[in-house]
């Protein structure tokens, strides 16, 4: 991941997207391009709006439709937080655009402040989303909303998903095992759980997974 925003620079090798060679193009026009969710979701002093569109490009309609796909606001209820207007005594819904962020997001849970950096990766629409550790820290109702919102928003991206909660995982196209700073395996899930012997094998036993939890590959 660091390779890939160039955090640190490559020795030797390419890495490339869309054919493009990332060490040949600026840094703002690369990660601008890409989007990550990291474990410790980042919010800033100000509003909603402000956190989910800094540079104030997109349109209400825009940010209050991605904040209802990811559950932040009920589709039913929209209209009536659409209404709400700062000043007219109105007690504003917590995700109304104009609502109250404090430092660090310290008015929202831990899964509500995660959900609203899924909701800024959904509006940015990047082709590239890296999720690190994302869903480590919340429970596991949080985690399977926020699984469901990426299989449904981000069906058009290539997701790169660091994780250690097998289950977060085990329905991606491919799963790389690290062991000790190298590659040990690398293949789709279900043919590296059908190898007895594997890492990955050894770490769904000790979870408790079995090759029903996997969808048909």
């Amino acid at each position: 991941m660091t390779a890939l925003y160039r955090l640190s620079e490559p020795e030797n090798g390419v890495v490339a997207i869309d054919g493009v060679d990332i060490q040949k193009i600026g840094l703002f026009d690369l990660r601008s391009k890409l989007t990550i969710i990291p474990q410790d979701p980042v919010l800033f002093r100000g509003t909603v709006r402000q956190n989910l569109d800094p540079f104030h490009q997109l349109t209400d309609e825009v940010l209050y439709a991605a904040l209802v796909r990811s559950g932040c606001i009920e589709k039913n209820e929209l209209a009536t937080v659409m209404k709400q207007k700062v000043g007219n005594g109105d007690e504003l819904h917590k995700f109304h655009l104009d609502g109250e962020v404090e430092d660090n997001g310290d008015n929202f849970s831990l899964g509500q402040r995660q959900i609203m950096a899924l909701c800024r990766a959904m509006v940015k629409e990047s082709k590239i989303l890296i999720l690190d550790e994302a869903t480590s820290s919340v429970d596991y109702e949080t985690d399977a909303k926020i699984q469901s919102t990426i299989v449904q928003e981000f069906g058009h991206c290539t997701i790169l998903c660091i994780a250690h909660r097998l289950k977060t995982i085990i329905n991606y196209d491919r799963i790389l095992v690290m062991d000790k700073g190298e590659v040990a395996e690398f293949d789709t899930p279900l043919n590296l759980f059908s190898r007895p012997d594997g890492i990955f094998r050894s770490m769904c036993d000790k979870s408790g997974i079995v090759k029903d939890d996997f969808t048909t590959q």
